[in-house]
This record gives C-alpha cells, structure tokens and sequence, in this order.
C-alpha cells in the first residue's frame, strides 16, 4: 500500500482536517492496513471497539438490526473509498453502535484506539485537533457565541483532554441515535 494513498485518505478524516504533514505522519506511523473479502464483516453492533478504518478500495455497508427475531437489517449507510467508520469508538471506546461489512473486497486503514490514546497525550497539536472538530461536530452554533458585553464573536475553547473528547463523543453519539430512531 503505498503510503500518499494512506496519506490522502488520513487527511479526509475531520479530525485530522487540520493537522501539518509531521503530524499527519506520526498518525500513519501507528496504522496497519486491513483487507476484507466480499460479504466478510469488519465488526459487529455491540462489538467493543478496537479503532478507526479508513477505506482505501472497495465499498462497506453499515447496518443495525431492528431487535425482531428474523428481521432484515436496516443499511444505514454505504462507505465508499475516502470514507471511514469507527471514530466514535477511537476516542470513548463504547461498543459500536452498528455493523459493517464488505460488500465487495476491500482494501482499509487500521488505526488503532490504543495507539491513538498513546499519540494524543504525547502530542498536543493532536489533541486540540481533535477537542476542535468533536466541538464543532456537536454543535456548530456553540463553537462561535457572542459576548454579551461587547457583542464580538467568543470562541469556546475546551481542554484538549480525553475526558473531554469523551464526553463530546457522548453527544455525537446521542445526535447520531436521534436520527437513526427518525430513519427507521
């Protein structure tokens, strides 16, 4: 796998987004590539999670089942190269909230959640990448208030922690279910 293909696909993910090139290596330093045939699962609802997959080649389906002995599953969403699953369980390591697997052989990025906890206390650009882009996932409007006093524009800005990211992804997840419920 040749590593500028890894290096596009890592900058895709939002809390990369902003990262410099030296930062962006040190995460591709603690990957392993993965390969899924057709119809192999990459992990199940209610697994616990182990990290984040980038997809490089091939396409993924994200599934839940409805609880009814015998009931189809419900697809939640196709991932296509560029695309990646398994983020929420990076940070807060609460067990997936959804299935995956391949619909035709493919090529992902393995990240994993050990690793990625180990980078982000040594590393703070890292870290407030990350605190950054959960607190605009789960609420744009909130990155940005107004001073009552001045009227001018104050940005929220909170301790790039684990704890937090946590509890960020705690939201995320709750937003995420809200949907799901509205979907089905």
């Amino acid at each position: 796998m040749s590593s500028s293909k890894q290096h596009v696909s890592i900058e895709a993910i939002p809390f990369f987004k902003n990262l410099p090139i030296s930062d962006l290596i040190a995460i591709l330093k603690i990957t392993s590539s993965r390969h899924l045939e057709e119809d192999e699962k990459l992990f199940s609802e209610k697994d616990e999670p182990d990290g984040l997959y980038i997809l490089l080649s091939g396409k993924l389906q994200v599934y839940i089942f409805s609880g009814f002995v015998g009931s189809k599953p419900k697809v939640l969403a196709k991932i296509n190269p560029g695309q990646y699953v398994g983020e929420m369980g990076l940070i807060d390591r609460k067990p997936r909230s959804a299935s995956v697997r391949a619909l035709v052989k493919s090529e992902l990025i393995f990240l994993p959640s050990v690793g990625f906890a180990v980078l982000l206390g040594s590393n703070r650009k890292i870290a407030q990448g990350v605190i950054d882009t959960l607190e605009e996932l789960t609420n744009p409007n909130i990155a940005a208030l107004k001073d009552a006093h001045t009227n001018n524009e104050v940005r929220l800005k909170l301790e790039p922690s684990l704890e937090n990211m946590q509890k960020l992804c705690g939201i995320l997840r709750a937003q995420n279910m809200k949907t799901s419920i509205k979907s089905r």
